[in-house]
Formats: C-alpha cells, sequence, structure tokens
C-alpha cells in the first residue's frame, strides 16, 4: 500500500508530530547524544508517547485513538531531518577519519 506524503512527509501524523515536537526535539537535539539515527528516532518516539500517554486513562478511549495515531508516525523520517539539520554524527565520522590517518601514519 503506498502512503501519501503530506508537506514533504511520509504522511500527515509524522508531519503533525513534527510540528508539534519541534521544540522538544530541537532541545533534544541540543542536550543529549546520540549513538546513530535509529537512537534518535526512538529518543523521539519515547519521549512523544511519554508526554502524551501521561495525561490519558489507561483502557480508555481517547488514549486507544491517541495510540493509533502514534503509530502511523514515522520517527525514523523526523530523525534523519534533525541529524541533517544538526550534523548529530559529522564529529564522530572526521574523528574516525583522523583515528584511520594516525594509524596509516604510524605503518
Amino acid at each position: 500500500m503506498t502512503r501519501d506524503s503530506y508537506n514533504g512527509y511520509y504522511n500527515k501524523e509524522t508531519w503533525n508530530i513534527h510540528m508539534m515536537y519541534q521544540e522538544t526535539f530541537t532541545h533534544m537535539c541540543e542536550e543529549q547524544s546520540f549513538d546513530d539515527v535509529q537512537h534518535v528516532a526512538d529518543s523521539f518516539e519515547s519521549i512523544v508517547e511519554e508526554l502524551e500517554f501521561d495525561i490519558l486513562k489507561d483502557g480508555s478511549f481517547a488514549r486507544q485513538c491517541v495510540g493509533e495515531y502514534l503509530e502511523e508516525v514515522n520517527y525514523l523520517e523526523i530523525a534523519e531531518h534533525y541529524v541533517e539539520d544538526f550534523n548529530l554524527f559529522e564529529e564522530d565520522e572526521e574523528d574516525e577519519e583522523d583515528e584511520e590517518e594516525e594509524e596509516l601514519e604510524t605503518i
């Protein structure tokens, strides 16, 4: 099944969560370190679920609806935007290149 994109995102849910949590995601990228893009996506998903479900009663209809909505969000796509915008792993790549150059120099 093919999904229609929405404002350049995978779907409306992904775009909407990105817009609603943009400040939170930006703060996370500025304050935390991540291992890879999947770690960023998982962190984004965790904070959204924590904040959204915190106020909803377990087993409630509203919680079920929010859960179904959040299942449609492509957190990896959102994370990729932040990895690119914040150059989150650029330093790591530069460090690896420097280490490789040092190893070659010693040989």
